[in-house]
């Protein structure tokens, strides 16, 4: 399927051009490959073959797939055709295909449920409690800390951070989320202190002059997003915490705490840079002084139910 091959290569170049992750590129061309086996083992060779009889029989197939033993989750499912109709559709638009076959393909539903890993206000004031907060490297790591679970942030956008995008006086942090999207998010007055004592205190030992990483590994180079998550990950195993605590769990932690310290689902999705179809049809602009407000009035940091030994 060499004609396959190079439409996957240009997919991927239009991909790259238009704004998606670098994360998330791999993802999309994985599914892909996937329906690609999927041809080849029914012995077609042509994409253009590909009709909605054979996508609705793959999409079943996919429903009845294991992974080790266990059907695939909801998400997986609903990813794979995502990754398969994106690509469909930069074919027809490229002129590959006289039509999308996907176009009336349903995505598979996902249900609504919380995260089973979310940590518990207990759970997230041992985690917090971890860092050593004597040591250079302890006093960035609980701001770390602070700050995933005052935001929400992702670890890749964690990861991506300079200098430049974090303004304490105001309480404000830029973030380039998915798709190069940038949005302002607030931080908690907790996590600014904390941010503060890391600016003033840690980070001029870790970081020569020239590096705008606002958080650097000892050597002063800037962190990897796996390297964020192991940290993040030893640090709940040390505090006991029995459920897989990554830098994705405080992100679910900081939304489920705001959801039920009565925050509007609208303004969650503002600060988390996340929303569904639904969610952007029915979107509201939110000022970033009314989630400071939000933040303040909802975290439960911020309103003292959580208590940790001072920096």
């Amino acid at each position: 399927m060499a004609r396959t091959e190079t439409w996957l290569a240009k997919f991927e170049q239009h991909m790259r051009s238009h704004g998606f992750s670098e994360r998330s590129i791999p993802t999309y061309l994985h599914n892909v490959r996937l329906f690609v086996d999927y041809l080849e083992d029914l012995e077609i060779t042509n994409l253009a073959s590909a009709d909605r009889k054979i996508l609705a029989e793959y999409q079943l197939q996919v429903s009845l797939s294991l992974h080790r033993g266990k059907p695939l989750g909801h998400v997986t499912q609903r990813n794979r055709i995502v990754c398969l109709k994106s690509f469909f559709r930069f074919l027809a638009k490229s002129g590959a295909l006289i039509s999308d076959p996907t176009a009336e393909l349903e995505l598979p539903r996902v249900r609504d449920q919380l995260p089973p890993n979310v940590l518990t206000k207990r759970e997230v004031a041992r985690l917090l409690a971890q860092p050593d907060i004597v040591t250079t490297a302890g006093v960035r790591d609980r701001a770390i800390l602070e700050l995933l679970y005052s935001t929400g942030i992702r670890v890749s956008e964690l990861a991506g951070l300079a200098l430049e995008d974090l303004d304490l006086r105001s309480g404000e942090l830029r973030v380039l989320g998915k798709g190069s999207k940038e949005r302002l998010v607030p931080i908690g007055e907790v996590a600014c202190d904390s941010l503060r004592v890391y600016l003033e205190r840690s980070r001029p030992n870790l970081a020569p002059p020239q590096q705008r990483t606002l958080f650097v590994t000892p050597r002063g180079r800037r962190f990897l997003a796996t390297n964020l998550t192991a940290l993040v990950r030893e640090y709940g195993k040390r505090a006991g915490i029995p459920k897989r605590v990554t830098p994705h769990t405080l992100r679910h932690t900081c939304a489920t705490h705001l959801l039920q310290g009565k925050a509007d689902i609208r303004q969650i999705q503002r600060i988390l840079g996340h929303a569904s179809i639904a969610t952007t049809q029915r979107y509201t602009k939110v000022e970033i002084s009314d989630l400071k407000e939000v933040l303040k009035r909802c975290h439960p940091r911020e309103r003292k139910e959580i208590h940790v030994g001072e920096l």
